[in-house]
């Protein structure tokens, strides 16, 4: 069998399981699920194409924006207004997800939300709250799970959330009066063969819904990225054609057995 059929043939074992509402959310019925919403992955495209649908500067709430209204550079400085990250060197870090951003994304506690809020009346409602679990573990959720969280998306106009394993994945909210930005995201992902989840209530449950992008806009983005990882590694390896389809095809049986014995892990005993 040629390593291309090989990797054909385990294409259904790899498929990753579906993403559940638990995946994303500590709360069983999240306070969001009653707003325009949409769910998809997390880029620095994205940010930008929020930033532009909203007119805004956006900034990472609570976080300190690493440069000052003198553009001196401190990024492990305490204090700073959220305003600052409207400054136009804070503005590059967030659009180009500079080092740290990038590291705040997808490792930190945080919202991305207007920069010209009003920190005042934002500070009481957007803080989360640890609390203690039934087995004596100390948690604290993320912000997708804040309680106010409808107040801060109703006084900031927009929230963008980083969600999910690996904070892969975001929640973008607006408030009610605002569900044009929601319905053009969600046409823009379909054109750019993004996938998009969204609470849902079918009967009187909240559940995860998953929408596909159409089958021909997901078809080029696929093409895209492969074009783009067989453009790296042409650059950084110069690896044949017939030694990267063989090393890819020992990769995908790699995590063929990975997932299998992480489900078989989760299976309950007995």
């Amino acid at each position: 069998m040629s390593n291309d059929q090989s990797m054909l043939n385990t294409s259904d074992s790899l498929a990753p399981p579906a993403l559940t509402i638990g995946d994303l959310f500590f709360q069983p019925e999240p306070a969001v699920a009653e707003l325009p919403h949409l769910i998809t992955i997390l880029d620095g495209e994205l940010i930008g194409k929020i930033s532009h649908l909203t007119k805004t500067r956006p900034g990472l709430w609570p976080l300190p924006a690493p440069f000052d209204e003198n553009d001196q550079y401190n990024e492990v400085r305490e204090t700073a207004k959220f305003a600052d990250w409207g400054l136009t060197l804070n503005q590059a870090e967030v659009q180009g997800v500079g080092r740290l951003v990038k590291e705040a994304l997808f490792g930190a506690n945080l919202m991305l939300l207007n920069s010209a809020v009003d920190e005042a009346q934002l500070t009481p409602i957007g803080q989360t709250r640890g609390q203690r679990l039934e087995n004596g573990a100390w948690f604290t959720p993320g912000y997708q799970d804040l309680p106010d969280l409808p107040k801060v998306i109703k006084l900031a106009g927009w929230v963008l959330i980083p969600i999910g394993p690996g904070r892969s994945r975001d929640l973008i909210a607006d408030s009610a009066d605002q569900t044009g930005i929601i319905d053009k995201l969600r046409e823009w992902c379909d054109r750019l063969g993004r996938d998009t989840w969204k609470l849902v209530r079918p009967d009187g449950r909240i559940v995860l819904d998953h929408f596909p992008a159409p089958g021909p806009a997901r078809e080029n983005a696929i093409r895209h990225r492969i074009d783009l990882f067989l453009g790296e590694m042409d650059l950084w390896y110069r690896d044949s054609a017939d030694g990267l389809a063989a090393r890819i095809g020992e990769r995908l049986e790699h995590l063929r057995t990975l997932r299998k014995n992480i489900s078989k892990a989760r299976r309950p005993p007995g």
